[in-house]
């Protein structure tokens, strides 16, 4: 009887082959890694409660005031830059965008801030200092938001996960 033996190992053509995948495999983890990637893949939302309601700053003119309960602060921002974005969707089902207004105090949203969305009768804006807004337009300001169900998101930037949804009623 004859035992016939065969040595089994990597030819060099496949030796080579995994070197280059291994190598390929460090490059793409060392860019990934240096670009700032996967510290954004990390990045964990902003955590915070909030509630919403409907106010009446006039008889005729109805805003969403949202109140930071608890949690995280944070910016109030537009959509290029670090924090929360809002957007609502309408009774019609309309997906709206809520910019943030030119009168703002630039101070972080924290517990017991409130933001209030209003209505100027083209768009919706959002602001922490409504007062403001009403000192430098009066009631002219304010346009009557359109009655129904109204749902707000609230959206952080980086990471574009929404962070809180609350329907409220005008």
């Amino acid at each position: 009887m004859t035992i016939v033996r065969s040595d089994r190992a990597l030819t060099e053509f496949y030796g080579i082959l995994l070197l280059i995948v291994l190598t390929g495999i460090g490059v793409v983890l060392i860019f990934s890694v240096s670009t700032g990637f996967v510290a954004s893949l990390l990045e964990k939302p902003p955590s915070f409660a909030v509630q919403a309601k409907v106010t009446m700053l006039y008889s005729d003119k109805s805003v969403i005031s949202l109140v930071h309960m608890a949690g995280d602060p944070v910016q109030i921002v537009g959509p290029f830059s670090s924090g929360v974005f809002f957007s609502l969707e309408a009774p019609d089902g309309e997906k709206i965008a809520v910019s943030p207004s030119p009168v703002m105090t630039g101070n972080p949203w924290a517990r017991a801030g409130i933001i209030t969305i209003y209505f100027d009768g083209s768009h919706f804006w959002a602001t922490d200092d409504i007062s403001t807004v009403i000192a430098r337009n009066g009631q002219g300001a304010l346009t009557d938001m359109p009655h129904g169900l109204w749902i707000i998101y609230i959206t952080d930037q980086a990471t574009k996960v929404v962070v809180n949804s609350l329907a409220v009623t005008v």
